[in-house]
């Protein structure tokens, strides 16, 4: 069934245009809207992505919602991802707050106020007669309210508290960027002209300054199907003023160090890698996790995470893909809890971009107890052999210097391989290859000694 998204031309704050790559408002096959569909107002666009999924059930959404041209605006984030809301920020909260009190059938969970955007965790009620409608006009009420407010602080379209205001890094928590003049332009509170000076507004098709913009039209917004993305949706957002500060006040700690050395590496593979790089000493005992995919026993994955709280409390750093579901169980208790030290080896490259560390990785890198670490500049298709070899590499990597390998299946734990002057009499569980001394042989007659 086709689900009626919402009418064009009804509602600018969402209709008007069309949505991020891979969100609502693509409908074709190549990402572009489907011929007829986006010509005239009163028509009804369809959207690929929210076809399966019927709204009059109820439905929970991220929405995410960016000033024009990214403007920080609404304050900055100090050291540690605090967040010092500008007098307009403190009223775009307000008005945030104020949403689901407005707009009967709207449910608002989680929040926050970035310098430059806003992040929403909400929930349309089920039974609602035209959902997305009463979505397009929370949005549109809300954005109609806060430009109006901008205008009155003179913080909106073409005006000269703006136009005539020099870059503030320091108080918006950015650097402004020089025009072809050498003027800083406005810390990013305008696009700049061409003189180099910031123009104040969008610029229209014809090079010109549109007014009275504070928002970029439309917005963001990813349906939230399972309680497990609900609780990444919500983990995100409490986590997005610490990533904010990572990344722009000291860009260096999430820089990508290429290429790594390390006895634990494999030589001839090219490595990078982010976080702390002191979680690869050869002497800091390590162990290597791989849980099974069969492993999904409520019971079973809590044995898991069990006993790796005990490796880490003793002091073992913990080395994984993270993929299965025991891993993510595993990676969830380790961001959280402040004695773990882990690394993750990613199946595929780390993008040269700027890295964008994942929400659970935010805290522990900014606290430098994490290491993220991929091999090679090449993006790989996940396969089961991709796996297998990354599962293999862990192994390796964990077992060159103190540590051992762990393989938890349906059955239990098997230690796969082991090497530690401490433990070098330990042989692998039966049935499985095992490495103990330097040349990766097991000594027999010996029991398992638990981490």
């Amino acid at each position: 069934m086709t689900l009626r998204r919402i009418e064009a031309g009804r509602s600018p704050a969402i209709a008007a245009t069309p949505a991020a790559p891979g969100h609502a408002g693509r409908d074709g096959r190549d990402g572009r809207a489907a011929p007829g569909q986006n010509a005239a107002p009163g028509q009804i666009r369809r959207y690929r992505r929210f076809r399966a999924w019927d709204y009059a059930r109820g439905a929970s959404l991220f929405v995410t919602i960016v000033t024009e041209p990214r403007r920080p605006l609404f304050g900055e984030v100090l050291e540690g991802g605090v967040l010092a809301l500008s007098p307009l920020g403190k009223i775009v909260e307000g008005a945030l707050l104020a949403m689901p009190r407005l707009n009967p059938g709207i449910q608002l969970f989680e929040h926050v106020v970035m310098p430059d955007h806003v992040h929403l965790s909400l929930a349309i009620a089920p039974g609602l007669e035209e959902p997305l409608k009463a979505l397009g006009k929370a949005i549109g009420r809300f954005k109609n309210y806060t430009t109006k407010q901008a205008k009155l602080l003179g913080l909106a379209g073409h005006s000269p508290a703006i136009a005539a205001t020099p870059a503030a890094p320091a108080r918006f928590g950015l650097p402004g960027r020089a025009g072809s003049d050498g003027q800083a332009m406005l810390g990013q509170v305008g696009l700049p002209g061409r003189d180099g000076r910031a123009a104040p507004g969008l610029p229209g098709r014809d090079g010109r300054a549109a007014p009275g913009l504070l928002w970029q039209q439309g917005c963001h917004d990813w349906l939230c199907p399972t309680r497990q993305k609900i609780e990444a949706t919500n983990r995100y957002i409490a986590y997005n003023p610490l990533k904010w500060w990572l990344m722009h006040g000291i860009p260096g700690h999430l820089r990508i160090r290429e290429p790594l050395a390390s006895p634990r590496l494999d030589p001839g593979d090219y490595w990078k890698g982010v976080g702390n790089l002191g979680l690869l000493d050869p002497e800091r005992p390590m162990v290597s996790l791989r849980v099974s995919m069969k492993v999904r026993d409520p019971a079973a994955i809590a044995a898991v995470v069990k006993r790796m709280e005990a490796a880490a409390d003793k002091g073992y750093s913990i080395i994984s893909g993270f993929i299965s579901q025991g891993e993510r169980a595993v990676l969830e208790m380790l961001a959280t809890r402040k004695s773990a030290r882990f690394v993750r080896m990613r199946p595929s490259c780390i993008p040269n971009a700027r890295f964008k560390p994942e929400s659970l990785f935010v805290q522990p890198l900014a606290e430098g107890r994490c290491l993220e670490i991929a091999r090679g500049n090449d993006e790989t298709e996940f396969s089961r052999g991709v796996c297998l070899d990354l599962n293999a590499e862990i192994v390796r990597i964990a077992t060159l210097g103190e540590g051992l390998a762990l393989h938890w299946r349906e059955d239990g734990p098997h230690v796969l391989a082991r090497h530690s002057p401490a433990l070098a009499a330990t042989p692998a569980a039966p049935g499985h290859a095992g490495r103990d001394g330097r040349d990766g042989r097991a000594a027999p007659g010996q029991k398992e000694a638990r981490p």
